[in-house]
This record gives C-alpha cells, structure tokens and sequence, in this order.
C-alpha cells in the first residue's frame, strides 16, 4: 500500500535564519564586532522580493555579510537596527 504524506515545507534541521547568524556573529570572537552596513529599510529587488544585507566587521578586520530576502530580510532589518541603537557605531545606511 502506498501512501502520500504531504507535510507544509519547513525548515531544514538546524537551519538557523539570519537574525540568529547575526546575533551569534555579534558573538563569535572575543574581539569587537560592528555592523558597518545595513540596507535600507523595505529595500525590495527588482522582482518584488524584500532584501536586507547586513555586514558586519570585527577588530581585525573580519568581514561577514548576511543576505536575507522576503520575511527574513525584514527580520533581520529590524534585529540589526536595534543592535545599532543599543551600540554607538559608525554605519553606512546605503548600499
């Protein structure tokens, strides 16, 4: 007997969204980190999907940058927003 079990499409196992990236990197060494560049807000591609793109540099010069599109790049907007508020740093808001 076969049988159909369609389940709504989830997440992979250990799958983690960028706001969690972000504040794990905000994290990840002992040295200082900064979000240095952030798009702005309700920045949407050309074909109607939302995007944010975060990058964020360390003391020694490490550079990470996050891409996130649709409900997740809003997500992460906001998440590194308030990290920019609770932190003084030097930021360029364009792209």
């Amino acid at each position: 007997m076969l049988s159909n079990s369609w389940s709504r499409m989830t997440e992979p196992s250990g799958y983690i969204n960028g706001s969690d990236t972000l504040r794990r990197l905000m994290k990840l060494q002992d040295t200082e980190a900064n979000i240095v560049k952030i798009s702005p807000k309700d920045y949407t591609l050309n074909n109607g999907v939302d995007y944010c793109c975060v990058v964020i540099e360390y003391k020694d010069g490490t550079n990470y940058s996050l891409h996130a599109y649709g409900k997740e790049a809003r997500e992460l907007h906001e998440e590194a927003t308030m990290m920019m508020s609770r932190k003084p740093m030097s930021v360029s808001a364009t792209m």
